[in-house]
């Protein structure tokens, strides 16, 4: 006859050996005892509620991070626009929290063909070029009002729409379901890190689907930009230049950010064009808004929150609040990961052509310079041309027979972290 387990036996066990390895001195007793479909379907569960509700009131690695204060009576530079808290503190934090936040979320719908329900401890790359690619959709539908427009005025508006296609919904054209699939492209499996051009990358790929937007992004590759293509790619029709995402990827240093490019890297933000840029520190992901000295302006997707559900929400009354928040925080440049991506919007041809002078004389000067520009393309390059990406099906679903999250390298330089 068998033996029961008794509570006892499960405290001594506890004692004896410690949590962690009682939790595998039990699975082997189970083994002896339980259907061991039912032992792998009652772990899986366990292990998607633990990934779901686990706090985040300390950082990811355990450790307590150090905090950089933001000084009252120095300017910040937040886009092109200057800021000095001692006098402009109530329209600094109106400005903060106008950008759309997006950080870890727990309880959506899974990931299709995974387990994933949240993204927490893997996701942070994702959600910050959501919030870079969200700004650019604001400063884009709202031209006309400009970096003036502050949340939550004009609502109900174009902003619901905005925010309903970056809901954690599979239906939600850049929702976390849909850039993680598109990340797959580029063969990165659910659940591991995106770096900064891959992020950037999926975004491209799923603006191809939304044909109602009215926008060319482009991403500058191999820190090498030809105006001539870029005006190539943003003129579909040969004619008309369609506004402009343009996102720079940049490695500036092998294995930490070189100091000598710290100042230029400093004026893409001062630069009226800019909309901010996606990097961080080894481990985790920042989107960057401003600069203050020589610590970066961030806002920090490394919160979990509950998901909103997206089925049946009244387009004219989404509950946003958690989608806004006016805490920023400062990294210093010596701690920043040497791959980080800048992104600028142009509205027009002309805002374009500023944005190249801009460029010349200032971020592509000296020995700091951060890529290099030509107006002509090379004779040894070959042309471009609009070669249509390899489209997905209206129903596209990524399936995958196993996530493999063992691979810890990433080309853009950030590396796996592990959710236990």
């Amino acid at each position: 006859m068998q033996e029961e387990l008794s509570a006892t036996s499960y405290k001594s066990v506890l004692l004896t050996v410690g949590v962690a390895t009682a939790a595998t001195v039990l699975v082997l007793l189970a083994r002896k005892y339980v259907n061991m479909g039912e032992l792998d379907a009652t772990l899986t569960q366990l292990n998607n509620t633990i990934n779901n509700t686990i706090s985040d009131t300390l950082p990811v690695l355990g450790l307590q991070e150090e905090k950089n204060l933001i000084c009252r009576d120095k300017p910040i530079l937040i886009l092109g626009e200057t800021y000095v808290l001692s006098e402009d503190e109530e329209e600094f934090k109106a400005k903060c929290k106008s950008f759309l936040w997006f950080s870890y979320r727990r309880n959506f719908r899974a990931i299709g063909g995974t387990t994933f329900t949240s993204d927490r401890g893997w996701g942070c790359m994702l959600r910050c070029i959501q919030m870079l690619y969200s700004h650019t959709l604001l400063r884009h539908y709202y031209w006309d009002t400009g970096r003036a427009w502050r949340w939550p005025r004009d609502i109900p508006g174009m902003y619901n729409t905005i925010l309903r296609d970056f809901l954690d919904d599979p239906n939600g054209i850049y929702s976390i379901q849909q850039i993680a699939k598109a990340g797959c492209s580029a063969g990165k499996d659910v659940g591991t890190w995106f770096g900064p051009n891959t992020a950037a990358q999926s975004i491209k790929i799923l603006k191809e689907f939304d044909k109602k937007l009215n926008l060319c992004v482009n991403i500058v590759m191999d820190n090498f930009m030809c105006i001539e293509d870029i005006k190539f790619y943003a003129k579909e029709d040969g004619e008309t230049f369609s506004p402009l995402l343009l996102i720079v990827p940049l490695r500036l240093g092998l294995n930490e950010c070189n100091e000598v490019y710290t100042s230029n890297l400093k004026h893409c933000f001062d630069i009226p064009q800019s909309v901010g840029a996606i990097g961080g520190r080894p481990n985790s992901a920042f989107y960057f808004i401003g600069y203050q000295d020589d610590k970066l302006l961030y806002l920090d997707p490394h919160v979990t929150q509950e998901s909103v559900p997206p089925d049946d929400i009244d387009l004219s009354q989404i509950p946003d609040e958690t989608y806004h928040t006016e805490k920023v925080d400062l990294l210093p440049l010596y701690n920043l990961d040497p791959s980080i991506a800048v992104g600028f919007y142009c509205h027009s041809e002309d805002d374009f052509d500023r944005l190249c002078n801009e460029f010349e004389e200032t971020i592509l000067k000296g020995p700091g310079a951060l890529f290099e520009m030509t107006h002509k393309r090379p004779a040894y390059m070959s042309p471009p041309s609009r070669t249509p990406l390899d489209k997905l099906p209206d129903n596209y679903t990524a399936e995958y027979d196993e996530v493999n999250t063992e691979d810890c390298s990433d080309s853009d330089g950030f590396e796996i972290i592990s959710n236990s």
